[in-house]
């Protein structure tokens, strides 16, 4: 009896409809994502002033629906493994939406955040497995243009938020462009209709007769024997996390969660509080929106600029020379008052902000050995995302303290800087490894920023 392996059978695969729906709708899914982050920044000052709080407060609101995805990413993995990919995205998405659409009606900033933080439950689910589904619909020579249209997704949604709000608040207000952030409700049916399961957790758990559609759907009929033994290999074991704290890898353990979590630091902290801090520098709200949309116009050319050196420079070259890019960026940008400069610098700090945290999730599957790759990656993304619930916060402390303008640019700068130093450490001291090797696709699309 002949013998298909489904993961070997997509990787050889020629490009298709099948692929093309699946790296849309991926795509989608992360732009969702990014118009979730983007449009509350952008609406933050009106916030602010509608319900009479204070920055703290609406930087907690942001931090909220961070925590959300936090503890999403965390629980869904296991419903994923018993119902499918394909039902757990749908029901996360749709958890995610209807949150996002009734945060718009919230009678104050505690229903609000607790309608957050739903929804960052749902979207924190939603994301590991785009990234699964993603990864296993790639034939292996379209590898890295799925790579890139994913991760320009998050970007590009950011982008889209910061200007439907320019365009859209002074006539909807802060609550008609938190309605917007519902827009992934209809991608439900869309996803319901075109989005296929995955072939490997298809065949694991015994539905080769859907398997088998799919992969007709994929390669025609007849392409794959109808006697044919579907195998997909078992599922990873994951190595216990306290490997990482053996001897040999403390060290860049330790180190890399300052590292992913001074990135995120920054980049979530900028994503919520630039429109109110160049209105500090004596800008209109709608010129503050307008420095939000180069910051993103900037993460996405970041993004295509990496995907055009993966596999061609060292990673650990790209990611040090981001992580001081953007610091530099941000120092700057606290001495600046011309609008032209800060939309210059906006854009320069985006474009690297966005291109360190892509890079560095290539930069942790480098430095551990092959059996520690997957749960070191894990930890470095998981910790991560505890800088990226900081930022907010630490913002609006920030402005409620009333600290100068030049000092809040260089707190955010100095989270940069602690990532630049932790990883210049990494590189000395690290035993065996590859951390010099070049970025692949398969790394680069990892994670979402």
């Amino acid at each position: 009896m002949p013998r298909t392996d489904v993961t070997e059978f997509m990787k050889d695969s020629r490009l298709g409809r099948v692929h093309i729906s699946v790296a849309l709708l991926c795509g989608l899914t992360l732009l969702a994502d990014g118009y979730d982050v983007g449009v509350l920044g952008a609406v933050i000052p009106a916030l602010t002033k509608s319900w009479h709080i204070s920055h703290t407060a609406a930087g907690l609101l942001g931090s909220a629906g961070l925590a959300g995805m936090l503890f999403g990413g965390i629980g869904l993995g296991t419903v994923a493994d018993r119902i499918g990919r394909k039902p757990s995205l749908i029901a996360a998405l749709a958890v995610f939406g209807t949150c996002a659409g009734l945060s718009a009606a919230a009678s104050g900033p505690l229903v609000f955040g607790v309608l957050r933080f739903c929804a960052g439950l749902g979207l924190g689910g939603a994301l590991p497995l785009t990234a699964t589904l993603s990864a296993e619909y790639a034939p292996r020579r379209w590898r890295s243009s799925f790579v890139m249209w994913t991760s320009i997704g998050y970007a590009t949604g950011a982008l889209l938020a910061a200007a439907v709000s320019r365009a859209a608040i002074g006539s909807w207000g802060w609550r008609g462009v938190i309605l917007t952030g519902a827009f992934p409700l209809l991608l439900v049916p869309v996803l319901a209709l075109f989005l296929p399961e995955s072939l490997e957790w298809l065949v694991r758990g015994g539905r080769t007769d859907r398997a088998r559609r799919i992969m007709a759907a994929i390669a025609g009929p007849g392409r794959v024997a109808d006697d044919a033994e579907l195998h997909a290999a078992p599922a990873a074991d994951r190595v216990p996390m306290v490997r990482l704290f053996e001897r040999r890898y403390v060290l860049r353990t330790v180190l890399l969660a300052f590292a992913f979590s001074g990135c995120l630091l920054m980049l979530y902290a900028i994503l919520t509080w630039l429109p109110t801090l160049v209105a500090k520098s004596g800008l209109s709200v709608a010129g503050g929106l307008t420095m939000l949309i180069l910051l993103n116009g900037g993460g996405v050319v970041g993004i295509v600029i990496n995907g055009a050196l993966a596999g061609r420079v060292a990673v650990s070259r790209i990611v040090l020379a981001s992580y001081a890019c953007v610091a530099v960026s941000l120092i700057v940008l606290g001495f600046a008052h011309s609008d032209l400069v800060i939309g210059m610098l906006a854009f320069l700090a985006g474009m690297f902000a966005y291109g360190s945290s892509v890079a560095e999730n290539a930069y942790s599957t480098l430095v551990y050995p092959d059996e520690l790759r997957g749960t070191g990656t894990g930890w470095c993304l998981g910790i991560g995302r505890v800088g990226a619930i900081a930022g907010p916060y630490l913002g609006g402390a920030l402005l409620d303290h009333e600290v100068p303008l030049k000092l809040a640019y260089l707190v955010f700068a100095a989270a940069g800087v602690v990532s630049l130093a932790a990883v210049t450490i990494v590189q000395r001291h690290r035993t065996g490894g590859g951390a010099h090797g070049t970025i692949t696709a398969a790394a680069l699309g990892s994670v979402e920023p």
